[in-house]
């Protein structure tokens, strides 16, 4: 069923007054850990193995297993997102699970876990990459928090085996100060490897707060008074509410109203919108509908009576959050439905102790996240060198990919400036 949470911009009552009680319950907003899985003692060196992602059907328990010992939470390299995607989406086929194991041959356990596009054989070089289509929205690979430098450095001497196919490999969208980076780059420097560091950003995230009434934005007064006046005048239209779609059925029929809502607008005339495509648009039933058995998806709904006007989703990961996707109907427009949802989800993340923050997953400059939420978190894409010591190969590399994203950034104001141009005939 879904939980009712009131609106946040309107004025939050302030009847009773904060107690010594109550500052002490807040005290701690994220509780402590459920005890932790210890694997069996790993001993000796590592192994690698490697086999299609869409077909890591045998390792399902192992898989589980090493996402609840991860040294950095990421709900899109997990088997609900990233098994999903593999079978659905077109690019799915072609990834491949590079699988850090440990222990002995009757014992093993997983302890690494990298979903890569490696390079077609060749005589020239290239870098292997991570996998990252457009729906997901975090890089870091998984991995065990007690073994993580050695289950990096197996994965990098495994691709540079390959010769010059195998020269580099990119990371995409790492947090640049998250634990992960921190050991990678700890393995960088033991090893003298070469890196480079491109498309860096500061993306908003909204972390746990201990004030009562902790959602701090970086809107101006006049901004919340025009927000609070369309909400009376929203109102005016029919019962406005705000609820949260948690359990499986409730989830299953607020992604419906979220399709619907999205291919309802500019994405679809764009021919960008899930329901457009029919991979994608199997790929999120049946992710969202697996999250939500497992408890790690919230769908946040904005209502005029029984009609949903803006929709947001939620996937969750260990105590962290991530505001995956929101779609608002453009008929409604001119009273910020999306911006009206999002605060509502801001306190209602607030709200939730066990969340430790919110990652927007959005883009660099986002024009509405980024004046709602005013911490940062700062992302990076980071090529890395699969063998020790520097070369001429992986500097020709590292050239090539400052060039590629210098002419995509070209290629992209090229085409709108011709999209304006047609617009404007």
């Amino acid at each position: 069923m879904s939980d009712a949470f009131p609106s946040v911009v309107a004025e939050r009552a302030q009847a009773e007054a904060v107690s010594g009680g109550a500052i002490a319950a807040r005290a701690r907003l994220v509780p402590k850990p459920a005890p932790r899985h210890f694997p069996p003692a790993v001993e000796g060196p590592l192994g690698v193995e490697q086999r299609l992602l869409r077909n890591m059907g045998d390792y399902e328990e192992a898989w589980a297993d090493l996402s609840q010992r991860l040294l950095q939470e990421n709900p899109f390299y997990t088997q609900a997102f990233a098994a999903s995607a593999a079978q659905h989406l077109p690019d799915g086929r072609h990834v491949t699970a590079v699988l850090v194991w440990g222990g002995g041959q009757d014992e093993r356990v997983l302890l690494g876990l990298f979903p890569v596009i490696l390079p077609r054989a060749g005589i020239v070089p290239a870098a292997a990459r991570l996998w990252q289509p457009p729906l997901m929205a975090f890089g870091v690979p998984l991995v065990d928090r007690d073994n993580a430098r050695a289950v990096i450095a197996a994965f990098l001497d495994h691709l540079g085996k390959r010769g010059l196919r195998g020269t580099a490999v990119l990371f995409p969208l790492l947090a640049e100060d998250g634990p992960f980076a921190a050991a990678l780059r700890a393995v960088i420097g033991q090893t003298g490897r070469q890196t480079g560091v491109f498309g860096r950003h500061r993306r908003a995230i909204l972390p746990a707060s201990r004030h009562p009434d902790g959602l701090v934005t970086l809107q101006t007064i006049r901004k919340r008074k025009e927000l609070r006046r369309q909400l009376r005048r929203l109102e005016e239209r029919g019962t406005v509410s705000f609820t949260r779609a948690s359990s499986p059925v409730a989830v299953r029929d607020a992604v419906e109203s979220f399709l619907a809502i999205e291919a309802s607008g500019w994405k679809a005339r764009a021919g960008t919108a899930i329901l457009q495509h029919a991979g994608a648009v199997a790929f999120l039933r049946t992710m969202t509908r697996r999250m939500a058995h497992e408890g790690r998806c919230e769908v946040h709904l904005l209502n005029i009576g029984d009609r949903a006007i803006a929709a947001g989703i939620v996937l969750r990961s260990g105590s962290e959050a991530f505001f995956w996707k929101i779609a608002y109907d453009e008929a409604f427009a001119r009273f910020s439905p999306g911006v009206q949802l999002t605060l509502a989800l801001s306190h209602a993340q607030l709200d939730d102790r066990t969340i430790a923050y919110t990652d927007s997953c959005a883009i660099a400059n986002h024009p509405m996240i980024d004046h709602l939420w005013r911490e940062r978190l700062s992302i990076v894409d980071m090529l890395v060198g699969t063998r020790a010591g520097s070369s001429v190969a992986m500097r020709v590399l590292g050239q090539h990919e400052e060039s590629r994203r210098r002419l995509r950034v070209v290629a992209k104001a090229v085409c709108r400036r011709v999209a304006g141009w047609f617009a404007r005939r």
